[in-house]
């Protein structure tokens, strides 16, 4: 019974050491993945002073929709229901002109199709092309933009993409690159259409890009043009302006004005399209469904007087410091995006170089506004810094970010492996086939040790 005694108890502490070894082994994989916290980052102080002045009263104007649109920085100095969509009339000849500049050869030729020819209603604008007659594409562009002539457009958009609704493709495209948004060309000239239409805003986005291209402002420029004898017409052509705000002898004449595109049809009313320049600034000006059609001049000179009388450029970000609330703002934005918070020292900052244009008189409050946003955090911008008059937005510059090192808000994670007992594979944390074997050496030692027990006792 000793012998048996014995056994039993090296069974018993055996089998507790094997447990024992197991519960070990797992305390010390969850030890290992504690996680030590950071120090809180420190915002600095800094104030923020503002010293602008606010928007004189803009004139009254006739035109249903109107903009001004500063063509440096493309801010808007002025706006009239400017998203509303209206017929165009000829000042769709602006991205006409402005297409074939960029995708065609101006000493090219342009033959005049059956179609650029009859296509037109006979009572609209024309400089009398004959089926066959050849311009160069140079020619073709000053009977389109100088005196608007209808079948010159229809037949500079065959020439460039082989067919009117091609061309229309190629406009309809550019005007979504410009960021054109309530806009659609089905066709070059401008005749009316229902489907035919823009706003305000977009014309004034396709007219500031028209005028980066010399060219462009060269012909827009012109108020004399002759066009000469050409394979049908032994006549010389004599082309006049029709802008008057460019013709000196004009009762509408503006000096300041150095080239722009009219327009009108019944449904469209009076359109125009105009840009000035008045010492480092040039502006350009969209009038819209005039009636009747003069108040685009009239509207046009009043709105250039009013914000060249009233707005100049001026750098709003020389002075301007983030205060201690801004950083406090941008980190918690950061907090919340990273579900962390910050262990470094974050600084904020904008281009202290922006050129923005601002009204000079009648006071009123300029402020900033942070807008923050994540589309390119991983380029460390945080969104853009606004200037704001009287809760309107006159420029945006990128918000940069850096010193934010962040640290997780979430809990370690902790990994409890448990024996597989139902796996035929080895376990990585502990080698339990040893303990079956010391068991099974165990069984049959006691089943011996009994056996020899009893046949012991027996003799």
């Amino acid at each position: 019974m000793k012998i048996l005694h014995i056994t039993n108890r090296l069974v018993t502490a055996t089998l507790a050491a094997i447990m024992l070894i197991g519960q070990c082994s797992v305390s010390v994989l969850a030890s290992s993945t504690n996680a030590a916290s950071a120090d809180e980052a420190i915002a600095s102080d800094s104030d923020s002073e503002s010293d602008f002045d606010g928007y004189a009263t803009a004139p009254d104007i006739v035109s249903d929709s109107a903009i001004v649109m500063d063509a440096y920085t493309g801010q808007i100095l002025y706006a009239k229901d400017a998203f509303s969509t209206r017929y165009p009339a000829s000042i769709t000849k602006i991205m006409t002109g402005l297409i074939a500049l960029e995708n065609g050869d101006l000493n090219s030729t342009v033959t005049f199709s059956e179609d650029a020819i009859w296509g037109i209603e006979r009572d609209s604008t024309h400089i009398a092309l004959d089926v066959g007659e050849q311009l160069t594409l140079e020619q073709a562009l000053y009977a389109t933009l100088v005196v608007s002539a209808n079948e010159a457009a229809w037949g500079v958009a065959e020439h460039i993409a082989g067919s009117l609704s091609s061309f229309c493709d190629m406009m309809n495209a550019k005007a979504a690159e410009l960021g054109c948004t309530n806009t659609h060309f089905v066709n070059a000239n401008g005749l009316h259409s229902d489907d035919h239409y823009t706003c305000a805003y977009d014309i004034a986005l396709i007219a500031r890009e028209a005028i980066k291209n010399a060219k462009f402002v060269e012909i827009t420029s012109t108020t004399y043009y002759e066009i000469p004898p050409t394979n049908l017409q032994p006549e010389t052509r004599y082309l006049y302006q029709d802008n008057k705000l460019i013709k000196e002898n004009s009762d509408y004449y503006y000096p300041y004005c150095i080239g722009g595109k009219t327009g009108y049809t019944d449904q469209a009313g009076g359109t125009l399209v105009s840009w000035a320049k008045k010492g480092d600034r040039t502006l350009i000006c969209v009038t819209l469904h005039a009636s009747p059609a003069r108040n685009t001049y009239t509207d046009s000179i009043a709105l250039f007087d009013y914000c060249f009388d009233n707005f100049s450029y001026q750098r709003p970000f020389t002075a301007f410091k983030f205060s201690e609330e801004d950083i406090a703002a941008a980190e918690g934005f950061l907090n919340d995006y990273y579900n962390g918070h910050n262990a470094g020292k974050l600084t904020l900052a904008a281009d202290i170089k922006g050129i923005g244009m601002y009204a000079k008189s009648d006071p009123a409050s300029l402020t900033t506004k942070l807008n923050f946003a994540t589309d390119n955090i991983e380029e460390n911008i945080l969104g853009s810094v606004s200037i704001m008059i009287d809760d309107y937005e006159v420029m945006s510059v990128p918000l940069f970010f850096w010193g934010y090192e962040y640290i997780s808000n979430e809990p370690p994670t902790i990994e409890v492996i448990a024996p597989d007992f139902n796996s035929g594979h080895e376990s990585s944390d502990f080698p339990w086939w040893i303990a079956t074997a010391i068991i099974l050496l165990l069984a049959v030692t006691i089943i011996s040790i009994r056996r020899i027990y009893i046949l012991t006792h027996k003799k």
